[in-house]
């Protein structure tokens, strides 16, 4: 047992030094380059991601507003592409949204049917939330809400995402017409007049924090699935508490396995594993031994079935998880959900709060340089607090 911890603690040490070392070499890749062609950009860049490297959001968000400005001006793709996720980390919606789309029009140019918010009301649209590889589940997930918004505006509306998305987009929308991407993408394109990717429903729909809270719209799983995965899981009586705790991204900041025993012994809730992957060996060690506190059901396969693990979520009174598609579909599905999140600015979480307006059942418990023990304690806290209200 602890030759196999140890020898797992090696790898993701291995892992990880691989991966900070490529995102070292490639920042400073950038930062040479971008000194070469204009050291003033260069000097400013610097100063606005030792503001980032500070935490101090105060000063790094007039910085970032004001290097995107220039770097619109400049047609610094790399720039933009920074400024405008940090922008959305930093909740300033609006900004973000008009870089991402500046970006757009810069690396692919404007497009004849490009939506940016006119009038379609007599007019097929297509929605794009597969545009490229990158934009994956989670990022389909993410910007569901806007479909919704934009099936209003549309005489019709033909929604294209990854083939496992298509039944809960469906039963989500059935006034929209629902595609896998894939082979019928080109004739999909044929039949609207207009197309829109992510980049569009988010400056569109997507530019403060009020307007995407108010018209966030839950995912629908399927209910008898819900029901039936329920009624197995619950059959002690206990409130059901999905977690998922690990990733395949080295680059991860994450809670070691030990960190989350306090946070599993609650011996008066039935916890279920929403874990991807080969999980075993982990129960051993997040249970201390014990694998039965963690119901695990080899029948749910996320990377083979969403629409059933879609509804494994739903039928969660409560989900602690650390940020992954997982997390992205509780929030969608709107159950009652505690996100735990590292110190990296990577992801499309808030820096500051605890509330992302695109997920309002969720509570955020970012790390802020804390030790992991009281992280867990803290989100231990809320889940508490979510299970007091089934």
């Amino acid at each position: 047992m602890e030759a196999s911890q140890l020898l797992r603690r090696v790898r993701r040490f291995v892992a990880l030094a691989g991966y900070n070392y490529k995102v070292w070499f490639r920042r400073h890749r950038r930062q040479l380059f971008l000194r070469w062609r204009d050291g003033d950009i260069a000097d400013q860049m610097a100063d606005y991601r030792r503001s980032i490297e500070a935490r101090d959001w105060s000063a790094a968000l007039p910085k970032a507003l004001a290097l995107g400005s220039i770097a619109k001006s400049r047609r610094e793709v790399h720039l933009l592409d920074e400024l405008s996720k940090a922008l959305m980390r930093m909740g300033a919606y609006g900004p973000a949204a008009e870089l991402k789309i500046a970006r757009r029009h810069i690396v692919e140019g404007r497009a004849d049917g490009e939506w940016l918010g006119q009038d379609i009301s007599g007019q097929v649209l297509l929605v794009d939330l597969m545009e490229t590889e990158k934009q994956g589940l989670a990022t389909a997930i993410h910007h569901a809400s806007s479909v919704g918004r934009a099936l209003a505006r549309a005489a019709r509306l033909i929604v294209l995402v990854e083939h496992r998305l298509v039944p809960l987009f469906q039963r989500t929308f059935p006034a929209a017409d629902v595609r896998a991407v894939g082979q019928g993408s080109k004739a999909a394109y044929g039949e609207a007049q207009l197309f829109a990717g992510v980049q569009h429903l988010t400056a569109v729909f997507e530019t403060d924090e009020t307007t995407i809270r108010e018209h966030f719209v839950p995912l629908k799983p399927d209910p008898a699935r819900v029901a039936e995965l329920r009624a197995r899981y619950r059959r002690n009586g206990r409130p059901l508490v999905g977690v998922a705790w690990g990733s395949s991204n080295p680059g991860k900041d994450l809670p070691p396995l030990t960190a989350w025993r306090g946070l599993l012994g609650r011996q008066d809730l039935q916890f279920v594993s929403l874990q991807y992957g080969r999980i075993e060996p982990d129960l051993k060690i997040l249970t201390d031994g014990d694998p039965a506190r963690i119901l695990h059901d080899v029948l749910v396969d996320q990377l083979v079935d969403m629409d059933l693990f879609a509804a494994q979520v739903a039928a969660m009174d409560a989900v602690v998880t650390i940020s992954n598609t997982g997390a992205h579909l509780a929030g969608a599905l709107g159950i009652p959900s505690v996100f735990i999140l590292g110190d990296g600015f990577k992801r499309s979480w808030p820096v500051e709060g605890d509330r992302t307006p695109y997920y309002p059942s969720a509570v955020l418990v970012s790390k802020r340089e804390r030790p992991w023990a009281a992280v867990m304690e803290d989100a231990q806290n809320h889940m508490g607090s979510l299970i007091s209200t089934v």
